[in-house]
């Protein structure tokens, strides 16, 4: 895997260096390639959701919480740094940082209010794509992310009730840094007439021997947990977006965008084989196209089902989501 990541990097290196009077380039300008499919996870949209779950995890200690719904926010950026586009070869290429946060709260609860989980994430990412003189293959793209790091905490008043109040409660601390490498049709970019977009890519661990996560004897009561063992994910994306047609137009865009992905089920108890899960996530909705910011506001339909995204949740299978989200990219 190494091979291969180091040919990527040389190979957007000489992208880098392309030279002619063609050649565009900019340093701390936003470049609009390979953005995150809305369907994407770990996605630097911004997003307010509120949303129906099935389940949470078994040591959640406040009851009936199937019967509210729940507000998932996601905060994230990217921080530009390299932007270069060569009209003559039909070639642009961008370098980045980028921020995210996921954000679960049980907001409607009377009492706190309680956050249950955050997730953080950071990363560089380089992206490349190559414009084809073709009616259906508008472009082909490649994105490289060479490390990116996640953590996830408890909330505080979930972490001190199952601590003080449940005898088999243990926080675990999941906590990784990994690589992800992944091939895109049709990348939107700034294109905003019908279009049908694909991405496939993978990730693994740096660290496959210490996994996604470790534990502290303290906030575990002196049991530990088995380190994870499958450590790469790959994914599937869809992307369709129409301006034309039914019930859509130039200012309102349509879109369906679908995510499968295969992750892996945490287990933190050594007679619980690990086991792989397919994931889908999917949104539909509509979104404001504004030709003067660059930014679009956009309403969705949200639903998810297969593994807890959330945290330490990721041991929990058979989760549903359900909700209405903003989007705000």
């Amino acid at each position: 895997m190494k091979k291969v990541i180091f040919f990527v990097l040389l190979l957007v290196y000489s992208i880098s260096t392309l030279k002619g009077q063609d050649s565009e380039h900019y340093f701390f300008r936003d470049a609009p390639i390979l953005k995150p499919f809305l369907s994407e996870i770990r996605s630097t949209a911004m997003k307010a959701e509120l949303a129906r779950l099935n389940k949470l995890d078994e040591n959640y200690y406040l009851s009936e919480y199937a019967n509210r719904p729940f507000v998932e926010v996601h905060l994230g950026t990217e921080l530009p740094v390299y932007y270069l586009v060569n009209r003559q070869t039909g070639i642009k290429f961008s370098t980045c940082g980028y921020v995210g946060n996921i954000l679960l709260i049980d907001m409607f609860e009377k009492t706190t209010s309680p956050v249950i989980n955050t997730d953080y994430f950071f990363g560089l990412k380089s992206a490349a794509i190559k414009y084809m003189d073709h009616t259906r293959i508008r472009n082909l793209g490649l994105k490289l992310v060479p490390i990116f790091h996640e953590s996830t905490h408890l909330g505080d008043e979930f972490s001190i009730h199952g601590y003080h109040g449940l005898s088999g409660f243990r926080r675990i601390n999941v906590s990784y840094e990994a690589w992800e490498i992944a091939a895109v049709l049709n990348d939107p970019d700034t294109i905003q007439s019908n279009l049908f977009s694909a991405k496939v890519g993978m990730q693994g661990l740096w660290n496959a021997a210490q996994g996604y996560y470790s534990t502290d004897s303290l906030e575990t009561k002196g049991v530990t947990a088995p380190l994870s063992k499958k450590n790469y994910e790959y994914y599937i994306q869809l992307n369709w977006q129409r301006t034309k047609g039914l019930l859509c137009s130039e200012r309102w865009m349509n879109v369906l965008s679908v995510e499968a992905s295969n992750r892996l089920k945490f287990s933190y108890d050594e007679a619980v084989e690990e086991q792989r899960s397919w994931n889908f996530n999917l949104y539909f909705g509509w979104k404001y196209i504004s030709e003067k910011s660059g930014r679009h506001v956009g309403f969705f339909f949200r639903y998810y089902a297969g593994i807890m995204p959330n945290g330490q949740f990721r041991d929990t299978g058979g989760f549903r989501y359900a909700g209405l989200s903003v989007v705000y990219h």
